[in-house]
């Protein structure tokens, strides 16, 4: 019995030094009718930087595809995304989430990535994943995006300071490519 009490103080303790879970999942943003740059340092009370990423209210954004659902329960829900029509034809764009300095300790801080639910925003297209620490490539993977909501995780070993994510283009065999498109309803991370 002992023993048990001991491995759960253990495993309890080391939860405590990793971190506590972040789940982000946009609903607290404005109602955005257009495409509206994402804020940094969102959420509140985190250091996250958002490169290229826009957040929208689906529901309210006519020119919003089919990868871009609107729950029923909670219609007005925001969601951030990056590519599509917000890149320039036959140029490759990628989208960052990274950890600010700005409030650098003696060392960098860094953000440990659990997983995102995603789609992709008008067309099925593939995203490149990459993790850097300290401009370190720490990963990649390439996720296979669909016009449908799916869940997608992170190895538990990525313990980084930026994520890239890069969509491949949508009929990348004809002469006029168009570039692919990631939304994001949810994201979930350990933070230091």
């Amino acid at each position: 019995m002992k023993r048990i009490v001991l491995l759960i103080s253990f495993v309890a303790a080391v939860a405590l030094c990793a971190g506590a879970q972040v789940f982000i999942d946009f609903h607290d943003m404005p109602i955005a009718t257009t495409p509206t740059l994402m804020p940094d340092l969102y959420p509140s009370g985190m250091n996250m930087l958002w490169d290229s990423f826009y957040y929208v209210t689906p529901g309210m954004w006519s020119e919003a595809g089919p990868g871009f659902w609107v729950d029923p329960a909670t219609q007005h829900n925001s969601v951030a995304f990056f590519g599509g029509p917000m890149c320039a034809l036959s140029v490759p764009c990628s989208g960052s989430i990274k950890e600010s300095q700005i409030v650098m300790t003696p060392r960098n801080r860094t953000f440990i990535p659990v997983g995102m639910i995603a789609s992709s925003g008008w067309a099925d297209n593939e995203v490149t994943v990459l993790a850097y620490n300290n401009s370190r490539l720490v990963g990649k993977l390439v996720w296979k995006l669909t016009t449908e909501r799916q869940r997608f995780y992170f190895p538990a070993a990525w313990n980084v300071t930026q994520l890239v994510f890069t969509p491949g283009f949508i009929n990348a065999n004809t002469t006029n490519p168009k570039p692919g498109s990631m939304v994001i309803y949810d994201f979930a991370i350990m933070a230091h």
